[in-house]
């Protein structure tokens, strides 16, 4: 009897080695897929990409003058506001506070190199929507 539960026996305890064997590398699997997919930017639509282009154009005509300034900033936030994807909300909102900034005659303009990469980072959130969001420099 003994001799008979014993291949029963040993089959059970392969197919539980190679079912734990399975289960891990799908666990790996799983987590590394994870983890891309959590380290990629967030995806904007395209009439997302399309509102910040119009955002970063609209920086561009800033009146003169702190009160024309500060009416420009406050309908600058609001069409902000309409933007799905917050991270590229977040890129649009540091390129017009330095517009508002040169408009009002403070600060100094961003370096090429921080420009470059501000609009690495809100085209990042475009990609998907095959959309190129253009900073133009901002004058001092």
């Amino acid at each position: 009897m003994t001799a008979l539960a014993r291949p029963r026996h040993n089959r059970a305890i392969l197919f539980g080695v190679v079912a734990m064997l399975f289960l891990t590398g799908a666990g790996v699997a799983g987590a590394s897929w994870w983890k891309s997919e959590r380290d990629r930017p967030s995806q904007a639509s395209r009439t997302d990409c399309r509102l910040a282009q119009e955002l970063v154009d609209s920086a561009r005509e800033i009146p003169s003058g702190g009160a024309a300034v500060e009416k420009w900033v406050t309908s600058e936030r609001q069409l902000r506001a309409q933007l799905d994807d917050g991270y590229l909300g977040a890129s649009i909102s540091v390129y017009s506070g330095w517009a508002a900034q040169n408009a009002k005659g403070e600060g100094t303009p961003p370096a090429k190199e921080r420009l470059q990469e501000l609009a690495d980072d809100a085209n990042s959130h475009c990609s998907n929507a095959k959309v190129t969001i253009q900073f133009p420099p901002i004058a001092s």
